[in-house]
């Protein structure tokens, strides 16, 4: 199958089942986990999981879009029978034009009812518009994180020690990925971090031979009470 990637994420099973309900009516693949702490483990029934923090459903990033689309034209008849109580009625302009905006940080129906209210408010949200503020959304998300001078450090010592650990360092700042809410995967990292960890990947991998081999060559000292004898 496919590598799947992080689509949208819910507080509850129940919340993320009128997804699953579309994803299994279409016939399109997905995967289904549930977040603990920084882990996520997979569990495609949710049986007996009353402890999970948040629950992800995973898609080929080459559905993302067309997942949206149909969960925006689900909305349509649940959106004119919403709640007049419902938060986002006291939202300002400026606020549901953050929801719209930002939709990998809401769920989806509330990034559709948020487009319903500026509609009635006489706000331009039209196809433009909303490709506009998802792309300058994007473009935020794609930018690398931090210069990761401690890690490097770390990493460059770690490997000239013949630490392991280096590798797996090296490796991380060297090929981790991010996906952007329209499923493109980015590097998580600067040119300059990416190349840091492949230096130290590449020198992790080889002082840690090389710390293998000089302990396979060298002598064992004698034990202690021979070393008295002679």
């Amino acid at each position: 199958m496919e590598d799947l990637q992080p689509y949208q994420s819910y507080l509850s099973a129940e919340a993320a089942q009128p997804l699953l309900d579309i994803l299994q009516h279409k016939g399109i693949p997905y995967e289904t986990a549930v977040e603990r702490g920084q882990s996520a483990v997979f569990d495609p029934s949710f049986a007996y999981n009353a402890s999970f923090s948040r629950v992800v459903v995973k898609l080929s990033p080459a559905d993302f879009e067309w997942v949206r689309r149909l969960e925006s034209e689900a909305h349509q008849q649940l959106m004119a029978e919403v709640d007049p109580d419902h938060y986002l009625f006291k939202f300002s302009d400026a606020e549901l034009f953050d929801v719209l905006s930002k939709p990998d940080e809401w769920n989806s129906f509330d990034v559709s009812l948020a487009g319903q209210l500026l509609r009635e408010r006489g706000r331009d949200i039209s196809a433009d518009a909303l490709q506009g503020l998802r792309q300058q959304r994007n473009a935020e998300l794609a930018k690398p994180e931090k210069d990761q001078t401690g890690w490097v450090v770390a990493g460059y010592i770690l490997a000239l020690l013949g630490g392991f650990l280096a590798i797996f360092i090296g490796w991380h700042l060297y090929r981790h990925r991010k996906t952007l809410p329209d499923g493109r995967q980015v590097a998580a990292f600067s040119a300059s971090d990416q190349r840091h960890g492949f230096r130290i990947l590449v020198l992790g991998i080889i002082c840690s031979i090389g710390w293998v081999i000089v302990r396979i060559l060298t002598p064992a000292s004698p034990p202690y009470y021979e070393e008295i004898r002679g």
